[in-house]
């Protein structure tokens, strides 16, 4: 259930889309050309011309020359192309942020005693996937745009913008959330959003990533209920695996890790 693979399936293209509608034009206007061969008996030059200006509209005059006739409908279907370009991203703009960011707005202010994940870094996109498995309804708070767009694509509520922003966290329904993960990427941000976080809603649980042991007691004193050390977890494990450790061995040693 890797992260990358969920965003990389939600870039498919979107010219598929249009693939029926392109098939259909392609064979009206071959039609059409058979009837100018067939029934006008017009050369195939002549009757791929003739389909041309009357599907976009061109005047191309018996007088006009070969040349002319070529230019006149080449600069209608490039005059169609962008049109419909410009249309169909308006359109697609118009949806996304307007309907589809309302969309996305009420079904957070519908949720209650939901997460609230303030950065999605590595550590962020794994709880994510956790909660996601798990049916545990989260709202993600990041920075990056991109990051945002991806998760909306999975139907993910994605607050863009700075976490430590109280204005940010009331759109992330921080009041009706039951726990806020910090994973900010220094050990000093996850400070400032604990203390933001519980001067907002004093009751609200909160697990924050430490980035060293300097952090802890800061981390504590400013209200995290939860204080974790990636790396620490993630060498004891590894030294684990490398000297055939019991699991409960080195669930002792970050026992002892907490408490310090």
């Amino acid at each position: 259930m890797g992260a990358h693979a969920t965003f990389e399936n939600a870039g498919t293209p979107s010219w598929r889309r249009y693939a029926p509608f392109l098939l259909v034009l392609v064979c009206v206007f071959m039609l059409s050309v058979a009837n100018f061969v067939i029934i006008e008996k017009k050369a195939v030059g002549d009757a791929v011309l003739e389909t041309a200006c009357t599907s976009l509209y061109v005047d191309c005059s018996a007088s006009a020359s070969m040349s002319t006739k070529a230019i006149h409908v080449l600069l209608g279907l490039t005059t169609m192309v962008v049109i419909v370009f410009l249309v169909s991203e308006g359109v697609q703009f118009f949806v996304k942020n307007e309907l589809g960011g309302g969309k996305m707005a009420r079904k957070i202010a519908s949720m209650r005693n939901h997460m609230v994940i303030c950065g999605y870094g590595a550590l962020g996109k794994t709880i994510g996937n956790v909660l996601e498995d798990k049916k545990v309804p989260y709202v993600v708070v990041d920075v990056d745009k991109r990051v945002c767009d991806a998760l909306a694509e999975r139907g993910i509520p994605c607050i863009e913008g700075d976490a430590l922003d109280v204005a940010v966290l009331e759109k992330a329904g921080v009041r009706r959330a039951k726990r806020v993960v910090a994973a900010l990427n220094s050990d000093s941000a996850n400070v400032f959003l604990t203390l933001t976080v519980k001067d907002i809603t004093p009751g609200i649980e909160i697990a924050t990533r430490a980035y060293t042991e300097d952090a802890v007691s800061k981390l504590h004193r400013a209200g995290a209920d939860v204080i974790v050390m990636p790396d620490v977890i993630g060498g004891m494990e590894m030294a684990r695996e490398i000297l055939n450790l019991k699991e409960s061995f080195v669930q002792k040693l970050l026992s002892v890790q907490r408490k310090r």
